[in-house]
């Protein structure tokens, strides 16, 4: 019961200290209250989830964390409304026989951005974070130094190598699928 009461007890003070500036941070990405709200909601969730990590940081090191956090949430529902758009400007444009054709297509998306995901798992965090707003998120090198606060050699260099491992681990060449990488 006393773990329940310290668990509870740092949320609520992770939660007076910091709820303002990770809304700020999210409402700044995502320009939608209810969608930074939503943001706010599951990066403390995902702070219960790792509350022990938590817990071990400093002050500074605990920030960034949740900025962190908060920027990768943020910048999520950000992705999935813009390929909501997309989707739905291309479905009020196309016939009902070429609509099921798209859908098909972006169901194939959907999975090929799974199948990334999951080799993206053989990769450190830094190198990850790196190639997902390369990729997924289409920032160029200095937006990426910037979000991560290391330089944009760092960055060239994290992303030129979690391109060649993914690129070794899917066979060694460009595929049709992965030419974009």
């Amino acid at each position: 019961m006393k773990d329940a009461n310290k668990d509870y007890e740092k949320m609520e003070e992770l939660y007076e200290l910091y709820e303002q500036k990770i809304y700020y941070v999210a409402f700044s990405v995502l320009n939608n209250i209810q969608q930074a709200e939503d943001t706010v909601q599951e990066t403390f969730i995902t702070l219960y989830q790792h509350l022990e990590k938590v817990r071990s940081m400093n002050t500074q090191e605990l920030k960034r964390y949740i900025l962190r956090i908060t920027k990768n949430k943020a910048i999520d529902i950000y992705r999935k409304n813009k390929r909501h758009e997309l989707f739905l400007e291309e479905y009020q444009r196309e016939s009902p026989e070429a609509v099921d054709e798209n859908i098909e297509k972006w169901e194939q998306n959907v999975m090929s951005e799974v199948q990334i995901d999951t080799l993206l798992t053989t990769l450190n965090d830094s190198y990850k974070q790196v190639f997902k707003y390369k990729v997924f998120y289409n920032l160029n090198y200095r937006e990426i130094s910037k979000l991560m606060g290391i330089t944009e050699v760092n960055v060239r260099k994290q992303y030129e190598r979690a391109r060649k491992r993914i690129l070794n681990i899917i066979g060694g060449t460009a595929n049709d699928e992965f030419k974009a990488l």
